[in-house]
């Protein structure tokens, strides 16, 4: 179930990536959440660093949870991405998170946390706001970002348009995902999902394009692979050639999508691009890959 979250509410802020390299990366965005409405509490270790993390494994850990346990934070964000949320996932108690559900918000790196999460609690999250990557260096939140992502924060869960048709088809399932690189660098751990009726929401940055091939044929191969029931591709921005020769991004993503003989489409609104939409990972929706239409069921 989802909840909305009204105006007023706390909200909770951690860093269980890469450091900030200064409070002023996230400060016109903590401006901004207060601005909609929103009370802000920074987490005890949200600007610490320790080489590229911020802080300790186990100081993140402490942040996330003091949040899970409190009941006045009704979400927790993510001040930014990069690396290292996987290293928090051991080190959570997935028994007060599971009594105490309340969203995730972020995305890029965030997918471990979002996923290694969903996967032991079913706690649903949001993804499509990151505090450094929509404020940081002076940027603005796009509107069309914002604006997707209050209605998803008021419980308001509009038809998603967009993207082009690869195979056509209608399918339905938990909506899973969405970095490529993080989901896959967690199978084989007790914090990747259960694919079983699940769609999957795809995107990445800054790879190789052999890189995505090879990480869509491990997805492919792995043993609960037949339970997907539709993929949706983002956005694949920066996406680089390693050989002349190599496929570029459509082609990796058609041949792919030939072989699986699912509903599937690409160039989705989700992605590092500054123009997404928020999406609920772990909630129930629909999917129309011959009309490009995603529909929230919770």
């Amino acid at each position: 179930m989802i909840n909305p979250i009204p105006r007023g509410s706390k909200v909770g802020i951690v860093s269980p990536s890469s450091a900030l390299d200064s409070p002023e990366d996230i400060r016109d965005g903590l401006r901004w959440l207060e601005s909609c409405g929103y009370r802000v509490a920074l987490g005890r270790y949200t600007y610490d660093r320790l080489n590229h993390m911020a802080g300790t494994p186990a100081e993140q850990a402490e942040d996330i949870m003091r949040f899970f346990a409190d009941p006045e934070t009704k979400a927790i964000f993510a001040s930014c991405g990069g690396f290292g949320s996987q290293y928090v996932l051991p080190l959570l108690d997935y028994n007060v998170i599971k009594k105490n559900p309340k969203p995730v918000i972020g995305f890029s790196d965030t997918t471990a946390l979002q996923t290694g999460i969903f996967a032991q609690t079913g706690n649903i999250s949001y993804a499509g706001l990151l505090l450094k990557y929509d404020f940081g260096r002076g940027s603005t939140v796009h509107p069309y970002t914002a604006e997707s992502f209050l209605q998803v924060m008021e419980g308001r869960f509009e038809d998603i348009r967009g993207g082009s048709t690869v195979n056509p088809g209608e399918a339905e399932g938990r909506l899973i995902g969405t970095n490529l690189c993080v989901l896959q660098s967690l199978a084989g751990t007790p914090y990747y999902p259960d694919l079983k009726n699940s769609i999957l929401l795809l995107e990445d940055v800054d790879e190789k394009s052999y890189r995505i091939e090879r990480m869509l044929l491990q997805l492919r191969q792995q043993l609960q692979f037949g339970g997907v029931q539709g993929i949706i591709f983002g956005q694949f921005t920066d996406i680089r050639l390693n050989h002349p020769d190599d496929k570029d991004i459509n082609q990796i993503i058609d041949d792919f999508a030939a072989d699986i003989k699912i509903p599937v489409i690409k160039n989705f609104p989700f992605g590092h691009v500054r123009a997404r939409k928020t999406v609920p990972l772990g909630a129930e929706v629909s999917f129309d890959a011959a009309a490009c239409v995603l529909r929230i069921k919770d």
